[in-house]
């Protein structure tokens, strides 16, 4: 393979030196393939924004030019022997997408040869559409595998240099702490991401954009309009299909084109056929459009896309395809429109191919020249096929001459075969096509029993078998899950992406035998059949196939990706269900509890004396959880938009985990009951809401300022799952633990009696609270004093210190909770009061201290016997439905007590 594409890069090299001129074509950044073998043709790309075909950098000297315009390439990139180039991109620092509408050898992007290069550098590509990437014969450069291509160019193949000819790279990464996503170009560059939860947060117009702007697309999702992304093209223009360019006619006729159907195309589709007129060119629709091809030898995705227009072929038509992804969709694509062979047709050693139906047009073989002068349809070595042609082609297909020769295609049973036979003019050497050598793995005998399946609840099900009496017989019982939305029926032998079950059904000398099957999956369809065994004759024959669902039973839970704080109020969930289960959710239950801190867990540390004056360090991360579903479920967001959409800066993604496999008493807890609607204050303590399904995502408002909140999620199709769990703290308030002075008084010994009020709203519990005196002799000396500050637990609000002798003080009292230290009322102006002024001050302050002892003993007494019974406001009861985005609807207002650390229950 690799001799194959350097023949042909050779080849390409020296023939595009004659057709320079007439490649390039320049309309607003738009060229048509380039072709770069001199170092003064690169002036070719200098305006190139989008290339129009491909990119051929051959067989030269590299001079120090770069190319920032361009970003884009229809078909495939190729750089070959090219002296000096260190990096590719120093010369293509912005080149975003190879598309691969056209490849060389199932490749779109390849670099060979190249004696200099110590790096790819191509930190701004994201994606390849279609075919694979080489990197080959690259003795110095590094960072070659550092780049997961897979993203870049998935379901492709990658042919690339292995790591240790290069001795002296030291290749390591450190873009991110995920080692999935630990990918760079080099020790500056990381590889850039358009999915997932790396993924470029970008305007939904792009298609990646640069960091300091979501709005400056690299390239655009649906159109571009004079470097503009835009939804659709604008009035009075025509698109470009292979790069998505909106474009004038004018402009469409000087790239040599023409307007069809609102496009801009340099070909007729099939079923139109090219005409000029006095009007210019156009596409008029034709009655058996006829495009004749020389022979065709079909290997790779590059020869299948070139026979897209073939009708008649004036010669051979040869298939023999071993590695290609997706081969029978790339078949069925670009063969459907061949109606005619003049030799013959050959069909060899493709693995991928299962069947011949992507031949769907074929009406005639002529057989003018026959294969070793017999044969005119050879089918051989084909290990995965197991049809031919469809009904339709098999009852017009005409053979002028030749046998058929079909030989070593194991699960292709002879009665396939047989139906071909009457087509052909001479008769096959049944040598050739006989059981021995087709269908011989088993199981194209049909025996004859009777076969019925009882579904007995969502994992087990017995099958009822009744058959013959033959002693010397085997009976097996096969049976398979069933991707879901498959409609086709399965045999074993072709099922490679699937296993099948086989249980063998015990000898007896009854006809008829019950077999119990148990471990099915719930909300799964089954294909079942009998296999029958005669060790005497080597024969293995089967039943017809019967079908089954079980049913859907108790759902899996669904699966938290995020679990975010997106205010001080708002925590915004966002899920994904069970595959299996997704089709049949209905609605979600949603619990939400406050995690009680009690008053005797605060003032169990004396917040006064610890150095750090926290009952608790803040840590950034408790505020998202964010983590990657298994493989069992659904991806976060199927247009790849990332499942980090809210999450909080600094948050860190985790790689998902079994909790069930490694503590196997939580997955046995019974489910706690759900919590009935409660509030303190204002926030939310307790919530229970029913969702309307099914969804992926839903915010909850209403809560608590830097409080913890415990999440339980349940998926309920009939009966509801096991909950998903989460704990997530909201973020602190900017607007929270300011406390209020409300009595300060000083004598002229210099007592100061100080009272106030606790903070309305806090970031959590408030911890300590102290108290600064500043004596202010004159107003200019305020800035050069230093305050005297006193500690007070948080159980206090009033209290009598001794300061120095001053005129006059000014007060402030400072809080400390979870979230913030120091947060300080406005300062208050204290004038020293006579003697008797402050004794009747003190008297007053020591019965409003007392007074407010004996009210707030009441107070918390009362709270401790009836928040359980606070009304709820009427709009707090609701079941919610409306999405997201709107965001007012989707808060549910709710009031709530201190929290407590208790394990998750």
């Amino acid at each position: 393979m690799a001799s194959a594409v350097i023949w042909s890069i050779t080849f390409l090299s020296i023939a595009s030196a004659q057709h320079l001129e007439t490649n390039k074509i320049d309309v607003n950044g738009i060229c048509k393939s380039v072709f770069c073998n001199k170092p003064e043709r690169l002036r070719q790309l200098a305006d190139c924004v989008v290339i129009l075909g491909n990119l051929h950098v051959h067989l030269m000297d590299y001079q120090n030019v770069t190319f920032p315009q361009l970003r884009e390439v229809t078909g495939f990139v190729v750089f070959y022997r090219v002296n000096g180039l260190e990096s590719i991109g120093q010369m293509f620092p912005n080149l975003s997408v190879i598309r691969g509408k056209q490849v060389l050898y199932n490749y779109a992007l390849i670099i060979y040869d190249m004696p200099h290069l110590k790096e790819v550098g191509l930190y701004s590509l994201t994606r390849i559409d279609k075919g694979g990437v080489i990197v080959w014969a690259v003795p110095q450069a590094c960072y070659v595998h550092t780049i997961n291509w897979e993203i870049i160019a998935p379901q492709a193949r990658h042919v690339l240099s292995p790591p240790d000819r290069v001795v002296h790279c030291n290749s390591v990464c450190s873009c991110t702490r995920n080692v999935a996503t630990n990918h760079c170009w080099n020790t500056w560059k990381c590889q850039r991401y358009l999915e997932g939860p790396d993924s470029e947060k970008c305007n939904d117009q792009c298609l990646g954009c640069r960091k300091t702007s979501s709005t400056s697309c690299s390239i655009c999702r649906n159109r571009t309009f004079r470097g503009k992304c835009v939804q659709d093209c604008p009035v009075g223009t025509v698109e470009l299909l292979d790069c998505g360019y909106c474009i004038y006619e004018t402009e469409c006729k000087h790239l040599a084109g023409w307007v069809f159907n609102g496009t801009c195309v340099f070909k007729c589709t099939p079923g139109y056929q090219k005409q000029e007129g006095p009007n210019g060119t156009h596409c008029m629709p034709c009655y058996k459009c006829e495009e004749t091809c020389a022979s065709l030898i079909l290997q790779t995705l590059e020869n299948i896309q070139e026979a897209s227009r073939c009708v008649k072929i004036n010669g051979s038509l040869t298939i023999h395809i071993r590695s290609l992804p997706d081969t029978m969709v790339e078949v069925r694509t670009y063969l459907a429109q061949i109606e005619e062979v003049a030799d013959y047709v050959v069909v060899f050693s493709t693995p991928t191919i299962t069947s011949l139906d992507f031949l769907s047009s074929l009406k005639r073989i002529r057989g003018q020249n026959l294969r070793n002068g017999s044969y005119s349809l050879l089918v051989y070595d084909m290990t995965s096929l197991q049809t031919l042609f469809t009904e339709n082609v098999t009852k017009t297909l005409k053979i002028d001459r030749g046998a058929m020769f079909f030989y070593n295609n194991p699960v292709l049973c002879m009665g396939e075969i047989e139906k071909l036979e009457h087509l052909f003019p001479m008769s096959p050497r049944r040598s050739f096509h006989t059981s021995a050598t087709n269908g011989y793995s088993g199981g194209c005998m049909k025996t004859s029993v009777s076969l019925s399946v009882n579904v007995i609840n969502e994992t087990a099900a017995t099958v009822n078998l009744t058959h013959k009496i033959d002693p010397q017989a085997h009976y097996s019982i096969l049976y398979i899950k069933l991707p879901q939305g498959a409609s086709k029926a399965f045999v074993p032998e072709t099922c490679s992406d699937s296993e099948w079950y086989a249980y063998n059904v015990p000898n007896n000398s009854k006809n008829s035998s019950i077999i119990h099957l148990s471990s099915l999956q719930p909300a799964a369809s089954y294909a079942l059949c009998v296999e029958k065994y005669d060790p005497t004759k080597n024969l293995i024959a089967r039943s017809g196939i019967v079908n089954f669902t079980t049913p859907v039973g108790k759902p899996e839970p669904p699966f938290l990706l995020e679990l975010v704080a997106s205010s001080s109020e708002v925590i915004v969930l966002r899920w994904v269900d069970h595959k299996v289960y997704k089709p049949h959710i209905t609605s979600y239950e949603l619990d939400v509890s406050l995690v009680d801190i009690l008053a005797r867990d605060v003032t169990a540390r004396d917040h006064c004396k610890t150095d750090d004056g926290r009952f608790e360090e803040i840590d950034l991360f408790r505020h998202a959880v964010v983590m990657r579903p298994p493989p069992n479920y659904n991806r976060g967001c199927e247009s790849m938009c990332g499942i980090l959409s809210s999450v909080t800066a600094g948050a860190m993604v985790e790689e998902y985990f079994d909790v069930c496999s490694s503590i196997e008493s939580v997955c046995n807890n019974l489910e706690a009951p759900r919590p009935k609607n409660s509030t303190f204050g204002k926030f939310i303590r307790t919530l229970s809401l029913d969702i309307k399904g099914p969804r992926n995502d839903f915010q909850v408002g209403g809560l608590a300022p830097f409080r913890d909140y415990r999440f339980r999620l349940r998926a309920c199709s009939g009966q509801c799952s096991r909950s998903a769990r989460g704990v997530v703290r909201t973020l602190r308030s900017d607007y929270a633990d300011m406390p209020i002075v409300v009595y300060a008084t000083a004598s002229e010994n210099g007592y100061i009696f100080i009272k106030w009020k606790p903070p309305e709203l806090t970031n959590g519990p408030v911890l300590s609270y102290s108290i600064q005196v500043l004596p202010s002799l004159k107003v200019d000396e305020k800035a050069q004093l230093v305050p005297q500050i006193w500690c007070e637990s948080s159980e206090k609000n009033s209290i009598i210190v001794k300061s120095i002798k001053a005129d006059r003080y000014l007060v402030r009292v400072c809080s400390t909770t979870l979230a913030s230290s120091n947060v300080c009322s406005e300062n208050t102006k204290i004038v020293t009061s006579s003697g008797v002024n402050w004794w009747a001050g003190i008297v007053f302050g020591i019965i409003l201290f007392l007074t407010t002892i004996v009210v707030s003993c009441l107070w918390r007494k009362n709270r401790r016997n009836s928040y359980h019974e606070l009304p709820l406001l009427s709009y707090m009861v609701t079941s919610e439905t409306e999405p997201p985005s709107m965001m007012m609807t989707d808060f549910v207002e709710f009031y709530s007590i201190p929290l407590r650390d208790t394990q998750i229950d």
